[in-house]
């Protein structure tokens, strides 16, 4: 028999596939784009800013460091939502999302939504 053109075997044509499949998870995965896929899927979606939450959670937990009460207490972060027709709401360290008292720094000197309140 004359055969000009390449044989390949089934089971590379599958591994191949199968490769390039998790490879295509995987820069999913790394580019953020499998919380917007998983999103999809399952028809959640983060009410906010990922972005805003983390920046604001960044600089509650630097203000629980230098145990700065009033900043706890009292800033007011603009916080937007994830979808973008909506304004952004203003939010304090201890309110969702932002939740700042669970981070270690505020743990540490015991800031808690209770400190905030004004009898």
């Amino acid at each position: 028999m004359n055969r000009k053109a390449a044989e390949i075997n089934i089971t590379t044509v599958i591994v191949i596939i199968l490769a390039i499949l998790v490879l295509v998870i995987l820069a999913l995965y790394f580019t953020g784009g499998m919380k917007s896929l998983w999103g999809q899927i399952t028809g959640q979606k983060s009410a906010w800013d990922q972005t805003d939450v983390e920046n604001a959670q960044m600089v509650c937990g630097i203000r629980c460091s230098a145990q700065d009460s009033d900043f706890f207490c009292n800033h007011e972060f603009n916080i937007r939502k994830a979808d973008e027709n909506e304004q952004p709401e203003a939010k304090h360290c201890w309110e969702s999302p932002i939740k700042a008292h669970t981070l270690e720094d505020c743990k540490r000197v015991g800031y808690t939504k209770d400190i905030c309140e004004v009898a």
